[in-house]
């Protein structure tokens, strides 16, 4: 994602949650799930109690299934942190040995609803793709998934005001990315079960091309996507 806000605003913003700067405490909460631990740390306290929940909340909920359908081996190990100092909205790195999202709190209090970003976050440590953005993993195809999985594991995206959109406009394509690859998965999906899966597998192995999609549809990628945007293309 890389929607910024200012580092300035985000400080300032978690200073407000917290009723100014003093009485900060750093918060740390460790919670298990069906062999899955998630360590929660927010240094600053720039979070209040009940977003925490609901983060911790949305994770297990998204990140259990997506790791029970797509990759059984997925991290057991992983972490959200809080970072007022980071200025964009979410990402996934590794830190201490866990698959950690960094969050923007800054972010969360312009956009409370949007607690769902851990479910697209979540898709991206059970993708764990070996590289991004080249012919072997095409970043608007990693992003694509990602937003497939926010839209089928979502816990509240309608809070955020987010969904995948039902029209393709002039100018997008299949490599878009995010939403309207997202959207464009949904649809092939629908008309060719296992496909989403069979990609994301095959972007983890390396053995991606885009001869994989004529593989398990009978279309080529061009064909496929021109059959969907013929369907779905947006009123002149």
């Amino acid at each position: 994602m890389n929607r910024p806000i200012s580092p300035r605003a985000a400080l300032l913003l978690a200073a407000l949650a917290c009723g100014g700067t003093g009485n900060v405490q750093a918060i740390e909460v460790t919670r298990k799930q069906d062999g899955v631990t998630l360590h929660y740390s927010d240094a600053r306290e720039a979070l209040p109690e009940a977003m925490r929940e609901r983060i911790i909340a949305t994770f297990f909920s998204a990140y259990l299934p997506q790791r029970r359908d797509f990759h059984s081996q997925a991290p057991s190990q992983t972490a959200i942190r809080i970072d007022p100092a980071y200025d964009g909205i979410a990402f996934v790195g590794e830190k201490d040995k866990a698959a950690t999202i960094t969050i923007n709190p800054g972010w969360l209090h312009t956009h409370p609803g949007d607690t769902d970003l851990v479910t697209h976050e979540a898709m991206h440590i059970v993708q764990g793709y070996p590289e991004y953005a080249n012919e072997r993993v095409p970043g608007w195809l990693v992003e694509g998934i990602a937003d497939y999985a926010r839209d089928r594991y979502g816990s509240d995206n309608a809070a955020a005001g987010w969904a995948l959109p039902i029209a393709v406009k002039q100018g997008q394509h299949f490599d878009t990315g995010y939403r309207v690859t997202g959207a464009f998965l949904k649809w092939s999906e629908a008309a060719h079960p296992g496909l989403v899966k069979m990609l994301d597998g095959a972007l983890r192995s390396g053995r991606y091309t885009p001869a994989a999609w004529q593989q398990h549809t009978g279309q080529t990628l061009p064909a496929l996507w021109n059959s969907y945007a013929e369907e779905r293309a947006a009123p002149p």
